[in-house]
């Protein structure tokens, strides 16, 4: 069976297809290729001499101050400083240019506009020498954890903001990369003359040449992934509810941990399932395809990712309300 466009509620703008894009190939940097970046970055993390462990997914550098992982999947890089917070007695933070809003999702703490500009001229000073800040970056960002304190019985004691993420996300051709395989961050902990780097996680394998494929129209684009979703499909066909708030058209990049070839296009789409008589429902979150696996072969592109599972991994386990 297959969901009918006109069965779902549709809260989200829904997106323009381009007649036509690239499908790029991808190079992952190799862990010989990382290891002088990656020396660079434990001298400036002081994580002192550095033993090398060699693992399935990885090669990891590890020391009583900390670990480097270079995975070897997708050349993605992930760096701790294991005493960056040693001293600490809580995760709550004080930072200078710490500014409280209020919004729709309550309080939240952030920081003003030259204390984040800092910080994010600290993260590119300390990664584009390093070869870990990818020159397709789109948009860059400073998020600061939000910390709450609670008495025995729930009640908020205190409220404020702990460590920095410093992000930085990728677009290709103005197409938006999204995935766990597309970001750049660095973690950061307030200190006196500037933040301390407390760690950095880079994954993104670098585009190279691109085969174009037509695209469909919008609807038969959502025909391939999200109109026969097997467990939509069934949520819809017990009567339940299905909420799209989210539909947007991206590349996908795949996990660390996961090999891949090709970058392509996907559609990410996030929803409510909500069951009318007992009032139960939740959120869902994932990724469809937008073309189907025979348009792929036409064109001599392979991969396990590119038939009926486009984020690469086994599904999980999912909740059924359809009874």
């Amino acid at each position: 069976m297959t969901i009918k466009l006109n069965n779902l509620e549709i809260k989200a703008r829904l997106p323009a297809l381009p007649a036509a894009l690239p499908v790029f190939a991808l190079d992952a940097p190799t862990f010989e290729e990382r290891r002088a970046s990656i020396g660079r970055l434990a001298e400036q993390l002081k994580l002192g001499t550095l033993r090398q462990v060699d693992l399935d997914h990885g090669s990891v550098l590890a020391s009583s101050h900390g670990d480097i992982t270079c995975f070897h999947a997708s050349g993605a890089v992930w760096a701790r400083d294991a005493t960056a917070t040693k001293g600490a007695v809580n995760e709550l933070r004080k930072w200078e240019g710490q500014v409280e809003t209020t919004g729709t999702d309550g309080q939240r703490v952030g920081l003003n506009a030259d204390a984040s500009r800092k910080l994010l001229a600290q993260a590119r000073e300390l990664l584009q020498p390093l070869g870990l800040l990818g020159k397709e970056v789109a948009s860059e960002s400073v998020q600061l954890d939000q910390v709450a304190q609670l008495d025995a019985k729930g009640k908020e004691l205190a409220h404020g903001a702990g460590q920095a993420t410093v992000k930085f996300q990728y677009a290709v051709g103005g197409v938006p990369v999204r995935g766990a395989g597309a970001k750049t961050l660095a973690f950061a902990e307030p200190d006196a003359a500037q933040a301390r780097i407390a760690g950095v996680f880079h994954a993104w394998r670098l585009p190279g040449k691109g085969t174009e494929i037509k695209l469909p129209v919008l609807e038969e684009a959502l025909g391939v992934g999200l109109l026969t979703d097997p467990e939509l499909d069934r949520y819809s066909a017990a009567g339940h509810k299905i909420l799209i708030t989210r539909l947007e058209f991206v590349y996908l990049a795949l996990p660390a941990f996961v090999r891949q070839s090709h970058l392509f296009p996907a559609f990410q789409i996030e929803g409510v399932v909500s069951e009318g008589k007992l009032g139960i429902s939740f959120h869902f979150g994932r990724y469809h395809h937008v073309l189907p696996p025979k348009v792929y072969a036409a064109a001599k592109l392979y991969g396990p990712y590119l038939s009926t599972n486009p984020d690469g991994i086994k599904a999980a386990g999912t909740r059924n309300l359809a009874g």
